[in-house]
């Protein structure tokens, strides 16, 4: 096995791809990328556009959020009208994160970044205009057979991962079905360079039943514009420029357009890997879950995956440890999350569909009342950022489990299976800055150093996976640490998650 020359083999150069090599790269992982297209995704067809917060902090974590923070633009606010006025405003600014917003950038600038950053690891090969043809595997490799301008020849990899999109040859060769949920309608996204008087940082969106659409800037003078295409239109004739052009100048008739940069049609539907592994192969981002166009959604369910996928592949490559379960388990905890987000995207495709003007009335005094809600708003900005999934991981491989301690589901604002909490206005060591490649205990109960170091001890003897060399021993008054009597740590995975909360007497 030291004879082969990759550790991993990425097929699919796109975001999440770029980003699972990186994330490789900080394990100490060499990778390849075997991408077909000769060149990133153009940049007037900006296609995924949106950074939530969450993999916002994976760009932190990644140590590259500075370069995207230099390029994009920031979206504060969700607003949803219908044609007469406003009904509910969604604000980022109530989110438990350093970030409380999303970032807009054009896919090709986030592959530039993503690209130039796993280049300069020194870890990651990136092979354009080599599409894979073939892939195959043993019990201690896999293969893949590339073509190219030169011809056709035969690598081999540790494990490989499919990051090539809902059409992947992966999962086709791979013999994995996939499921998919139609929902009758395509949806026209167009972009444009124009001057507008709308505001920058908010997401418009009108709830017309007669035409829904949105308008989202994502670049300096660039706007985004969905709609929907109603029954009976011929899909490529609405997705014309002319007739885009048509649409803007009804819905914004002051606007200045200086050109339309790209247009395209959609079928709302998504796709569900009926599983995400076999054998040493992994499905990752579209190639798991294909997603409908609905606000960056895709593109952060796939590169948190990557996430939650780089620290089990640094592993197996370097340990060889529980290779199926780590998979398993990486399976059964993405499938649950990208199951949210898709019953999630389903409610707007739903929302998108309505026609009747009865529905869209009642619709509209529904949204309205909601809007009164601060907890709903905020419950629903949350969702929508990704910092509120729970991932099963009771049972995971890398569960701290003990005769000596009791496994808690939460304790205080630690929750099993969620990402690690935020304050914004804490003091000193704080969590989220602890750019660990290893799992860490954070002790989060009473307070006495050397009561705590004796168990920090104690627990590192007892855990099968590598763990920092010294605990997060955050101070008596933080509001991280819950009064009470007891010890308490709380086990964090590389990737945030939390997986144990252990209460020791």
């Amino acid at each position: 096995m030291n004879n082969i020359p990759n550790k991993v083999v990425i097929v699919g150069g796109g975001p999440v791809g770029l980003t699972l090599s990186l994330i490789l790269a900080r394990h100490n992982v060499s990778s390849l990328i075997l991408e077909k297209r000769k060149e990133a995704t153009p940049l007037d067809e900006s296609r995924a556009i949106t950074w939530m917060p969450r993999g916002l902090e994976l760009l932190n974590w990644l140590g590259i959020y500075g370069k995207f923070h230099e390029k994009g633009v920031f979206r504060t606010f969700h607003q949803f009208r219908n044609q007469h006025s406003e009904l509910l405003v969604l604000p980022f600014t109530t989110l438990q994160t350093p970030y409380s917003y999303s970032l807009q950038l054009p896919q090709h600038e986030t592959e530039a970044i993503l690209e130039k950053a796993a280049l300069e690891t020194g870890l990651v090969e990136i092979r354009r205009g080599h599409e894979v043809i073939d892939i195959g595997q043993t019990e201690e490799s896999v293969m893949v057979k590339v073509q190219y301008e030169g011809g056709i020849y035969k690598t081999y990899a540790l494990f490989g991962v499919g990051c090539d999109g809902s059409k992947t040859i992966v999962r086709e060769k791979l013999e994995i079905e996939k499921n998919w949920r139609d929902f009758g309608l395509d949806s026209g996204v167009a972009d444009f360079e124009l001057n507008c008087d709308l505001p920058k940082d908010v997401s418009n969106i009108t709830l017309d039943p007669k035409r829904p659409y949105g308008f989202f800037y994502f670049a300096p003078q660039r706007w985004r514009l969905i709609y929907r295409i109603n029954k009976g239109e011929d899909r490529e004739k609405a997705s014309s420029f002319e007739f885009v052009r048509g649409l803007l100048s009804e819905r914004l008739p002051n606007a200045k357009i200086k050109r339309i940069l790209w247009a395209s049609a959609f079928r709302l539907g998504e796709g569900q890997s009926n599983k995400y592994h076999k054998g040493r192969w992994v499905l990752a981002g579209d190639s798991a879950h294909a997603m409908g166009p609905s606000a960056g959604a895709g593109m952060m369910v796939g590169v948190l995956g990557a996430w939650r996928l780089g620290w089990r592949l640094a592993l197996s490559v370097n340990k060889q440890h529980n290779l199926a379960r780590l998979l398993h388990d990486y399976s059964r905890e993405q499938k649950v999350g990208a199951d949210e987000i898709q019953d999630n995207n389903a409610i707007i495709f739903r929302n998108m569909a309505i026609s009747n003007p009865i529905l869209a009335t009642g619709r509209s005094i529904i949204l309205k009342f909601l809007g009164y809600i601060p907890l709903f708003k905020k419950k629903t900005i949350e969702k929508d950022a990704l910092l509120n999934q729970i991932l099963p991981v009771s049972g995971a491989v890398d569960q701290y489990v003990s005769k000596s301690a009791s496994n808690l589901k939460s304790y205080g604002k630690w929750i099993l299976g969620k990402r690690m909490p935020y304050i914004s206005n804490e003091e000193g060591a704080h969590p989220l800055e602890q750019n660990t490649t290893k799992h860490m205990f954070i002790s989060i109960g009473k307070h006495h150093p050397k009561r705590e170091q004796k168990y920090f001890k104690f627990l590192c003897q007892g855990s099968e996976y590598p763990i920092c060399k010294e605990f997060l021993h955050i101070g008596a008054d933080s509001k991280y640490r819950k009064d009470g009597r007891d010890f308490v740590f709380a086990l964090v995975r590389p990737d945030q998650h939390i997986v144990s909360i252990l209460k020791l007497s």
